[in-house]
């Protein structure tokens, strides 16, 4: 990633927000839920205008505003104690069985497994992005997308179709 001058700070604001939207947005909603995660998106742009210089100058800026949105989780989970991944599913998720289900699924996961498997298998990021992001080695991430995936496989072969309770149609009884 190209390292960013201060003296182009304010005109990279708006880059530097589209990548916190793009790139960082789904990363906060897979660790703690729309709700929490959206909020926290939203303290992490303010952080960032409030701290454009600083954060314009690193070489790594959303590593460091994931870790400021760490910090900001705190406020929203323990003492305001609210919910976190899967938060209140939208409407249109209880119309969709097939989704709901895919969220319970994701929900039994813990959260570093959640975000390394949705970022690397639902939003295509490389492992080496995953890593630099999170600020951890890519054995790590490795390391949570296979335990995450065994964990939904071992989930899913459990409740091999979660969703045929709200499927209408019935088996026979043979004679």
């Amino acid at each position: 990633m190209e390292k960013k001058t201060p003296q182009n700070s304010v005109d990279g604001f708006d880059g530097l927000i589209d990548e916190i939207r793009s790139r960082l947005l789904p990363v906060l909603v897979a660790k703690w839920g729309i709700e929490v995660g959206s909020d926290l998106c939203s303290d992490v742009e303010e952080y960032a205008w409030e701290n454009r210089v600083k954060v314009a100058g690193m070489e790594n800026p959303l590593g460091y505003l994931y870790r400021v949105a760490q910090s900001k989780s705190r406020s929203h989970v323990r003492w305001m104690k609210r919910t976190t991944f899967p938060s209140r599913f939208p409407d249109i998720v209880h119309e969709d069985p097939a989704l709901h289900d895919m969220l319970q699924m994701l929900a039994t996961l813990n959260a570093d497994q959640r975000v390394c498997v949705m970022l690397v298998h639902a939003f295509g990021w490389t492992y080496e992005e995953v890593a630099e992001l999170l600020g951890v080695t890519r054995a790590v991430v490795n390391h949570n997308v296979h335990r995450g995936l065994t964990v939904l496989r071992s989930s899913s072969l459990s409740g091999r179709s979660l969703s045929s309770s709200h499927d209408s149609t019935t088996m026979e009884r043979p004679l």
